[in-house]
C-alpha cells in the first residue's frame, strides 16, 4: 500500500498550472474543461448545471461530505505568471495570484488522487466547483437536489489554517423609490419633493454597524432628480442589511421599511420599496456535532484551532441555503483580490493534507 504524502512537488506543480489558467468570474470555460477531464479521467461522473457548476460523484451509498471550491477568480487574474520567493508562491506583480480558490482546487485534485492511489478506489465524496463566486450568479441557482451529501466544506477564508467560520450574515439589497411631483423649482408649491422625503428618512436611518457588529445596515448609492431647476420627481436611495442573528436581521429589514414609511406621511409622496438579492445566512455553535468532528480532524492536523464570525460571505452561504450542513474553514494564503496575494508552499502542503485528511475522517470515520 502507498502512503500518501511522499511527492510534496506535485502539489505546487498542480498548483501553478491551474493558476495558469485564466478563468475571471464568467469566463471559466477552460478551467471547467481541465477540470471536466481531470474528474472523468479519475472515474467521477460529472454533472453541469445550467449556470456552469459542476457536480462530480461516484455513489456506492450515501456520500459522506461535499467538497465545495470556486472555479473564478477577480481580476486582474489573466496571464497570471506564479513564482517562488523564499518558499512563498507569488504573482509576478502585474496579477492576483489566483490562490482564492485554487489552492483549494489543487489540494482538493491531489487528495483525491492519494485516497485513490491509497485505498484503490475514489473516495465516496461529492465535489462542487463553482462558478462566479465573487461576482454572484452561480452557486445559488444550482439545483441542490442533485447533492445527495448531508456535510459540506469549503476553503474559501484566508486567515491561517484550522480557523472555522461558525457564522456568516444574512443578506438583503432594498431598493426604496420615493415618487413626488415635478414642479418648476420658481414655483416649488406646484410640486412634491421627493427629496425632501428622503432626507428624512436618511436621518432617521442609523447606517453603520449593530447589535454589537453582528448586523450592519448599509446606504450605497442614492440618484434622482432631472435637473438643477425641477424640484425632484423620483429619488432612489438603495443599499443592504445584513445580520449573522436572523431574528435581528428580520427586525432591521422591517426598520428599514417603517422609517421609509414614516418619512412620507403628511406629504402627498409615496415609496415603493422592494427587497432584491437575498443571501441565506448561517450560526453554529461550537458545541454543535458537525463543528466538533471538523474541529477533531484541524486537531489530528496537528492545526491549532480557531474561531471566526464572517462579516462576508462564500459559497457556502448557498450550501446552507439548499439545505446542506457545511462550514467554511481556513485555506492559509494571504492578501485575496491584491496583486500582494499569496500562499507558502508549506501551507499550500498543509491544505492538501488537511483535505486528505477530511476525507479520511469522513469517508472511514478515522
Amino acid at each position: 500500500m502507498i502512503k500518501p504524502f511522499l511527492k510534496m512537488q506535485k502539489i505546487v506543480d498542480t498548483f501553478f498550472q491551474i493558476v495558469k489558467i485564466d478563468s475571471p468570474s464568467g469566463e471559466e470555460m477552460e478551467i471547467k474543461i481541465y477540470l471536466k477531464s481531470w474528474l472523468e479521467r479519475v472515474g467521477y461522473k460529472v454533472k453541469e448545471d445550467k449556470v456552469g457548476n459542476l457536480l462530480a460523484y461516484v455513489y456506492k451509498g450515501q456520500p459522506k461530505l461535499l467538497l465545495c471550491a470556486h472555479m473564478d477568480t477577480v481580476m486582474p487574474g489573466r496571464s497570471i505568471k506564479p513564482q517562488i520567493r523564499s518558499g512563498v508562491i507569488v504573482s509576478d506583480g502585474n496579477t492576483i495570484l489566483g490562490a482564492d480558490n485554487k489552492a483549494s482546487i489543487s489540494a482538493i485534485i491531489c487528495a483525491v488522487e492519494d485516497y485513490l492511489s491509497v485505498h484503490g478506489s475514489l473516495p465516496d465524496v461529492e465535489i462542487l466547483f463553482s462558478v462566479k463566486e465573487e461576482t454572484g450568479g452561480g452557486v445559488e441557482y444550482f439545483p441542490f437536489d442533485w447533492v445527495k451529501s448531508k456535510f459540506g466544506v469549503t476553503f474559501d477564508h484566508a486567515k491561517p489554517l484550522g480557523i472555522i467560520t461558525l457564522a456568516a450574515p444574512f443578506i438583503y439589497n432594498f431598493r426604496i423609490i420615493f415618487l413626488g411631483k415635478p414642479a418648476h423649482s420658481s414655483k416649488p408649491e406646484k410640486g412634491e419633493n421627493a427629496l425632501n422625503a428622503a432626507i428624512e428618512f436618511l436621518k432617521s436611518l442609523k447606517v453603520g454597524a449593530h447589535d454589537n457588529h453582528q448586523s450592519t445596515i448599509n446606504v450605497g448609492k442614492i440618484s434622482g432628480g432631472a435637473g438643477i431647476n425641477v424640484i425632484p420627481e423620483e429619488v432612489i436611495v438603495e443599499g443592504e442589511v445584513r445580520s449573522t442573528i436572523k431574528k435581528r436581521f428580520d427586525f432591521h429589514l422591517k426598520k428599514v421599511k417603517s422609517l421609509a414609511e414614516k418619512s412620507v406621511k403628511g406629504s402627498r409622496v409615496k415609496i415603493k420599496y422592494s427587497l432584491d438579492g437575498f443571501c441565506p445566512g448561517y450560526y453554529y455553535k461550537k458545541t454543535d456535532p458537525f463543528i466538533k468532528k471538523v474541529e477533531k480532524l484541524l486537531k489530528k492536523s496537528r492545526l491549532t484551532v480557531g474561531y471566526d464570525m464572517s462579516t462576508g460571505v462564500s459559497d457556502v452561504n448557498s450550501l446552507v441555503g439548499g439545505g446542506i450542513k457545511a462550514v467554511c474553514l481556513s485555506d492559509g494564503t494571504k492578501n485575496p483580490h491584491t496583486k500582494k496575494e499569496s500562499v507558502s508552499i508549506k501551507n499550500l502542503e498543509s491544505l492538501y493534507r488537511l483535505i486528505y485528511k477530511m476525507i479520511e475522517g469522513f469517508c472511514l470515520g478515522t
